[in-house]
């Protein structure tokens, strides 16, 4: 028989799924809004500025931000399921957001 408690911790799990599932999507989001608003950029380009000098300047910044919520979404799947492969990705993630925010702070200075 189920107790009360067990049908709080299935609705916390189910809750935290959903979650995890609303940052991963809006991470998605951020990342394709940001390639969608540096293609805008790009086309009326009355500077001539290159295709990596724009996409550098402008959506760099949402991939950081998308990485973040990945990383929100990630550290809930791993309070979930405790397991090596997501303990890992989330590592593996973090990883990379660091690296990228470095290169983007070297290459503005």
């Amino acid at each position: 028989m189920l107790t009360f408690e067990h049908y709080i911790m299935d609705f916390f799990k189910i809750f935290l799924h959903w979650l995890a599932f609303f940052f991963t999507a809006l991470s998605i989001a951020v990342i394709c809004f940001g390639f969608l608003k540096s293609l805008k950029l790009l086309f009326p380009n009355k500077e001539k500025l290159s295709f990596s000098k724009i996409m550098r300047d402008n959506f760099d910044k949402y991939i950081l931000v998308g990485l973040q919520f990945l990383i929100i979404a990630d550290i809930i799947d791993t309070i979930i399921l405790r397991d090596l492969q997501n303990i890992i990705l989330v590592l593996l993630i973090v990883v990379i957001r660091t690296i990228m925010s470095w290169e983007i702070e070297k290459h503005k200075s």
